[in-house]
């Protein structure tokens, strides 16, 4: 998962500037390399009572900025048999879209009321 985004101000006020929406938004920085452009944060979990979905962050600025999500998803599976097989927990590295829209894709409003405009087309 990977969005792009302009910005009109010096990027180290950028960089600051992401850095603190990312910890507003409940993500746990792991990285912050102000003079790279590069942020990366720990997992963010959502829980809705449906599975486990976490979604980790990386920010890179440079002239434009890109966002790359990695999310994981646990979902709760059944089967006959042995006990202890009776209750599985799948794991699945690629997210669904709706999924991918609840978490990842929520991110856009916030950074455009920001300054921030998601390009559509990466040169």
């Amino acid at each position: 998962m990977v969005i792009h985004f302009s910005y009109d101000k010096p990027r180290n006020e950028a960089i600051n500037e992401i850095h603190q929406f990312l910890k507003n938004e409940g993500f746990s920085v792991l990285e912050f390399a102000p003079k790279d452009g590069f942020i990366f944060t720990d997992y963010k979990l959502y829980d809705w009572g449906e599975g486990q979905r976490l979604i980790s962050i990386s920010v890179s600025i440079h002239d434009k900025m890109t966002i790359t999500g990695k999310g994981r998803m646990d979902i709760p599976i059944s089967g006959l048999g042995e006990t202890e097989d009776l209750l599985k927990i799948k794991t699945f590295d690629k997210l669904p879209y709706n999924i991918q829209k609840r978490t990842f894709l929520s991110l856009i409003t916030p950074l455009d009321s920001l300054g921030y405009k998601k390009l559509d087309h990466w040169p």
